[in-house]
């Protein structure tokens, strides 16, 4: 899901997405100086970008808010980034400690990160394993932390040894691990983790009208002024050849997560000419196959960025159950083949853009 991107970008995911600079406030003027307005604030990231638009009569509560919403970001990257120097990387590394002391007490998990490592555990259970995020190592011997060349040998010895969820023992707020390759990144749930904060700190302050657009990942709530949020769904296969970049569309009327998943924007291509994207199966040890885009709907953006991944790394024939699993009603993935699988309840939702670009299958 991208509102803003341009063309296919080679963009590595693991670069911080929460590391934030400000840029200037802009200011769309709807109707009269006593109705509502909507102010615009972007986040530059290293790679992503963060819209968030406000629908209010207050540019003095629209700027104190942006702030703050600049602080949490802040705050969050120091907390939740995988291998810069913070909150998680100094939790990985003492995992590591205590592993190779099995004398050494367990280590007290921080506060920071319980909700993401209870979050963890429970969908790493109901996705039968697939949604891991104690692939930390693996992940980083495949080169997508500093775009360097994998390690094979490493991601060898992490295949016979695959690290999960069950491998982090937690007892009394503590928590320690057997799994030498135990890695903790949350790159697949910190994004939907903080939009979802974000939103709680707008509702907080009593704006009920809103968008967060986090790198093509959206969260909407009520309306723009004139009429509901319209949110574009990208072609995955739309290259400076093909007109068509946009495909469908959603318009919301309700609170609601649109998290979009792919292997076409953050990859790269090896010494073989083999293209490596970021999203890992963790019953292979290898980048997914088969599909090439999921999108998910969801009230909670950090169900819809968990399913989003896990959807991406399951088999097509079994897209409808684990989406059950996962309690998510409405997904549509596209697969390498170019043709598009969806539920039928976002068939009721969805809105096509011109001529059909895909073979349709409803499940």
């Amino acid at each position: 899901m991208h509102t803003e991107k341009t063309g296919k970008q080679i963009i590595d995911r693991y670069k911080s997405f929460f590391l934030v600079t400000v840029v200037g406030l802009t200011l769309i003027l709807l109707g009269s100086c006593q109705s509502s307005q909507v102010f615009q604030q972007r986040f530059l990231q290293f790679g992503t970008i963060i819209d968030i638009s406000l629908v209010t009569t207050s540019e003095d509560k629209a700027l104190q808010l942006f702030n703050e919403i600049e602080k949490l970001l802040i705050l969050r990257h120091t907390e939740w980034h995988g291998w810069q120097d913070g909150t998680l990387k100094q939790f990985n590394s003492a995992l590591l400690q205590q592993k190779n002391s099995p004398s050494a007490d367990a280590i007290l998990i921080p506060e920071t990160l319980r909700s993401l490592i209870l979050y963890s555990k429970k969908y790493y259970d109901l996705s039968e394993g697939k949604f891991n995020p104690a692939m930390g190592k693996l992940i980083e011997a495949w080169g997508f932390h500093d775009k360097s060349i994998p390690d094979q040998s490493l991601i060898n010895k992490i295949k016979q040894q695959m690290p999960g969820m069950h491998d982090l023992i937690v007892k009394d707020q503590h928590a320690m691990t057997l799994n030498p390759y135990f890695q903790l990144d949350f790159g697949a749930i910190a994004k939907g983790l903080a939009v979802k904060q974000i939103a709680e700190l707008i509702n907080q302050n009593h704006i009920k009208n809103f968008i967060i657009n986090a790198g093509g990942d959206i969260f909407a709530q009520g309306q723009k002024p004139g009429g509901n949020w319209r949110i574009a769904i990208e072609n995955p296969f739309y290259d400076d050849n093909h007109a068509d970049r946009v495909f469908a569309s959603i318009q919301t009327t309700k609170p609601l997560s649109i998290f979009t998943s792919g292997n076409y924007h953050r990859y790269y291509v090896d010494k073989n000419n083999i293209k490596r994207h970021h999203i890992i199966d963790p019953t292979s040890g290898e980048p997914s196959i088969n599909i090439s885009a999921i999108t998910v709907l969801h009230k909670d953006p950090v169900i819809a960025d968990i399913a989003a991944t896990t959807l991406m790394i399951t088999k097509i024939s079994e897209l409808k159950k684990m989406a059950n699993k996962l309690e998510i009603e409405d997904f549509l993935a596209i697969s390498e083949q170019q043709e598009l699988y969806i539920s039928r309840s976002m068939m009721d939702k969805i809105e096509w853009s011109g001529k059909a670009l895909f073979s349709t299958h409803p499940l």
